[in-house]
């Protein structure tokens, strides 16, 4: 059966519809995120959210139910963001002393260009020391990802204690982007990592 002028017209209605709303979720999604890093999640209510995005608030709530709900999509995103990056310049390189230099270049340069406004997850975490929050979820997941792929690095390398080189390194790279916070730019100490990292690792590798 044929549907009849009225059922496709309220199909294509249904479908414009979901359409706006789908618009106006990635939207608010885009305005929340640039708004959360730069003026941080506390500071940054519904009702800015909404005004900047152009969107209504029931258009907000059709695709967030809560808040949180978008804040943790913005965390979600950006732990997927960053590690997609990561991939990709590790990738580039076929040896793990490589690997781990490109990795730790590529956090050097971004704790040290100005205007930087610090690792997200840290930055989530100091507004909401709750653990019961639904966003330390992703943050320990970036966090745990990490010490992860040190180890796996200080293991390929040659490392005599890799868990505790892995450590090591990773209490470096949690430095540089806490200090790129007080005392940032290409003359803080940040710029100093891969230095850091080289010595460290030449004191406790092999290879």
């Amino acid at each position: 059966m044929k549907p009849t002028n009225s059922h496709a017209g309220r199909a294509r209605r249904g479908a414009s519809r979901a359409s706006g709303e789908k618009r106006a979720g990635e939207k608010v999604f885009e305005v929340a995120a640039d708004l959360f890093y730069r003026e941080s999640i506390r500071s940054v209510g519904v009702e800015t959210l909404v005004k900047e995005a152009g969107i209504s608030k029931i258009s907000l709530y059709r695709n967030f139910a809560s808040k949180d709900d978008l804040i943790v999509a913005y965390l979600e995103n950006r732990n997927a963001d960053y590690w997609r990056k990561v991939d990709g310049i590790v990738a580039k390189q076929d040896r793990p002393r490589a690997r781990l230099h490109a990795l730790i270049d590529y956090v050097c340069g971004r704790t040290t260009t100005p205007g930087y406004r610090g690792c997200p997850f840290i930055n989530y975490a100091a507004e909401f020391p709750d653990p019961s929050h639904p966003g330390h979820r992703i943050v320990e997941e970036n966090k745990r990802e990490m010490r992860r792929r040190l180890v796996d690095l200080a293991k390929a390398i040659g490392a005599r204690r890799p868990a505790q080189l892995a450590d090591a390194l990773f209490l470096l790279i949690e430095g540089a982007y806490a200090s790129s916070q007080t005392l940032g730019g290409r003359s803080g100490p940040a710029a100093n990592l891969t230095w850091a990292t080289d010595a460290l690792v030449d004191a406790h590798a092999s290879r």
